[in-house]
């Protein structure tokens, strides 16, 4: 069942990624897909842009959840959080190459914040992790 959990989430980052227009889909429920045979890869390494705006600071939120959640799915199903890891960040990664091919703009520091999500639910559950076993040795 876990792994049904993580594959209907998968699915949902991957529909989210690959919609022609994020602002559509949420506004209007319009769902579409616009494959770029030949994108600009070059687009990957923009910086930043200098005006960070309400919209884009939110979208950024969003990376850092939706990676949180994975995250916390693959804990409930595997032990070793290098692993969790690598496969989290390897999924950000390919959901950031495929916006390319899909006109979204996938971006370097998107994978960034995405990153951020993956970590702060490994540093979470690493904490409690952690106090629960010091609690056990406590009472013992």
């Amino acid at each position: 069942m876990r792994s049904l959990f993580i594959f209907v989430w998968c699915v949902a980052i991957l529909i989210f990624t690959c919609t022609s227009s994020f602002h559509d889909l949420i506004q209007l429920g319009v769902l579409r897909f616009r494959l770029e045979s030949q994108p600009t890869f070059s687009d990957f390494l923009s910086p930043l842009p200098y005006e960070l705006s309400k919209e884009f600071l939110l979208q950024k939120v969003g990376h850092i959840l939706v990676f949180q959640v994975l995250t916390i799915l693959l804990l409930m199903k595997f032990k070793s959080h290098l692993m969790i890891l690598a496969m989290a960040a390897s999924f950000a990664a390919l959901t950031e190459i495929l916006q390319l091919y899909f006109n979204r703009g996938g971006r370097a520091f998107d994978f960034g914040f995405d990153l951020i999500g993956i970590l702060m639910a490994l540093g979470i559950a690493g904490f409690f992790k952690i106090n629960r076993s010091q609690q056990i040795n406590l009472k013992n």
